[in-house]
């Protein structure tokens, strides 16, 4: 059994302006926005990318809004926007990089060693070190997207009290739901990134030790549980699954948003990927 949890995922897109603009008409508070910055191709130090982000931080995970803000700047998720806009990075939570990084490598091969991070976050009315570790996939080897295994130093800079408070009520991020072919080796991968088996479902379903969710379903199994939902290109994720305190204030939000809702199988509803950037985004009640 592993010991990830469901940390984030991640949104890719060009104009970050309008992703803004969607995200809160869900109801979510977001970070203040944040150029990113890391290597670039001929130099030395770390310097400016072409994007920055903004997080959907609840008290278990998050959502990352990333896009591009500075064009003429190295931008290194180029191949991922050239593929679709939508979420690209799978995010798992670690208690200590070097320990992770020793049993996932047993695992699997193809992830790079920790690599020491730090940025500075919005902090307040102002900015404070974000210290991280991530183990990062090769890029070659993974068709669902960049998967990073982090290792947070300093947690309490993103997770601020305040901006947990979400309008829509939002408490956690439970689940990730990939769309991918029969066969295509997404569930393998996704079992040895984990170290968990996957239990009965569609096609499968894996319960981090950690906390949240990662299920596989096929595209036939995809259009059934979100109909009229294009099917994105396989393998991808397409579904992010948000608790929230209260369905029914939630749904009286977004109706005066404007953002039309469909029933979700169980309980729960769900908004259409061209109002959520990218991914259909499933709303449920905590338990």
């Amino acid at each position: 059994m592993g010991d990830f949890a469901l940390d984030h995922v991640g949104f890719m897109l060009r104009d970050l302006d309008a992703g803004v603009e969607r995200w809160e008409k869900l109801g979510f508070k977001l970070s203040r926005r944040s150029p990113q910055m890391g290597r670039v191709p001929g130099e030395a130090e770390m310097a400016l990318w072409a994007t920055s982000n903004h997080c959907a931080m609840f008290r278990e995970g998050y959502l990352e809004l990333i896009g591009v803000t500075n064009p003429e700047n190295f931008n290194p998720w180029t191949r991922f926007l050239d593929r679709f806009e939508g979420p690209h990075i799978t995010a798992l939570r670690c208690q200590n990089a070097d320990d992770a990084f020793a049993a996932l490598s047993e695992r699997i091969d193809h992830f790079d060693p920790p690599l020491q991070r730090l940025r500075n976050a919005p902090y307040g009315d102002g900015e404070r070190p974000f210290r991280f570790r991530n183990i990062f996939s090769q890029d070659e080897h993974y068709p669902e997207g960049r998967f990073i295994v982090i290792e947070h130093q300093s947690p309490e800079v993103i997770w601020q009290e305040d901006l947990m408070v979400q309008p829509n009520g939002a408490k956690s991020l439970r689940e990730l739901v990939f769309v991918a072919e029969p066969g295509d080796g997404t569930l393998d991968r996704l079992t040895r990134i984990t170290g968990e088996a996957a239990v009965e479902s569609e096609t499968g379903r894996l319960i981090l030790g950690g906390g949240g969710m990662l299920l596989v379903v096929d595209p036939q199994g995809f259009a059934a549980r979100y109909p009229g939902v294009p099917v994105p290109p396989c393998p991808a994720v397409a579904v992010a699954v948000v608790e929230v305190e209260d369905l029914d204030a939630l749904a009286v939000l977004l109706s005066t948003n404007g953002v039309p809702v469909r029933e979700a199988e169980g309980a729960g509803f769900w908004v259409a990927p061209e109002a959520a950037n990218g991914a259909v985004i499933e709303f449920v009640e905590s338990r």
